[in-house]
């Protein structure tokens, strides 16, 4: 497992000097993928390349450490100290190499191998951080930055394990209300989407909205909301703002692919 202790531990200022260095070098480099799918069966192992472009105009130092993450109910992301959440990977990967050189205009070869130890048979995941990296000056030393380089632009790739034949996708939708507040544009309904399946899924949701007087329909824009297993999302959905006034049947409907039939809830509302 590659140590992410330190890069966790990074303080906000040097998270600003990140974000000023990638500006102010340019494209600075590029990793590509940005996500790696693993399929791995419990017991097996499988590796997959990613590719490090440097764009700097000098050559540079890279490092690959380990952070894991989840989403919460609205989406944001949540990160912990690799090998800590219960649906990590990290301790599974192993990155060759782990720090490397790249001349400019030069791309680099990294292989991420993952190892899936017997019995698991359940899907995981974890995030790869690579990072250019810069030596230690004396300015950087008097702002009392510990350790011998400093963290500068970090790319993140996503990593996913979930074996061929983990086929469990299932998710439900419930708890369909109104929850415009007086300083929203128009009306908005919310609903709670469950991942109650072992698999990714990425969600699709929609209105339906049926007007009761002369069963005209008006289908909205498909929201797309990605989850994990065991995740819960509450989702807001805009009602358009040109319905004529009349009473209507608002279905909020939930599509998570996979030949898996749609899942539905529904309401009605007027609008005046």
């Amino acid at each position: 497992m590659i140590n992410s202790t330190r890069l966790l531990l990074v303080s906000l200022w040097v998270l600003s000097s990140i974000l000023i260095s990638a500006r102010s070098e340019g494209q600075g480099f590029e990793v590509s993928p940005v996500i790696l799918h693993f399929d791995a069966e419990a017991g097996a192992s499988q590796t997959k390349t990613l590719l490090v472009s440097n764009y700097f105009s000098k050559r540079r130092a890279f490092t690959v450490s380990m952070t894991d993450f989840t989403r919460d109910s609205l989406g944001g992301k949540k990160f912990f100290e690799a090998g800590k959440y219960s649906r990590s990977c990290a301790d599974w990967i192993s990155v060759s190499p782990s720090f490397f050189e790249v001349d400019p205009n030069e791309v680099k070869e990294i292989t991420v191998t993952m190892k899936v130890p017997s019995g698991e048979t359940s899907s995981k995941w974890t995030m790869l951080r690579i990072s250019a990296t810069k030596e230690r000056t004396a300015f950087d030393a008097d702002k009392g930055t510990s350790g011998g380089i400093l963290v500068t632009p970090t790319i993140g790739v996503h990593v996913y394990q979930s074996p061929r034949s983990n086929v469990n996708f299932k998710a439900r939708i419930s708890n369909l209300k109104e929850v415009t507040k007086a300083s929203d544009n128009q009306r908005k309904l919310s609903v709670f989407v469950e991942n109650v399946g072992e698999k990714n899924i990425e969600a699709k949701l929609f209105l339906l909205i049926a007007d009761l007087e002369n069963a005209t329909e008006t289908k909205t824009p498909i929201r797309k909301v990605p989850m994990f297993p065991g995740a819960t999302r509450r989702v807001e959905l805009d009602l358009p703002t040109d319905l004529a006034p009349g009473n209507y049947s608002v279905a909020a409907i939930l599509d998570y692919g996979h030949n898996t039939p749609l899942e539905g809830i529904q309401t009605e509302i007027e609008i005046k």
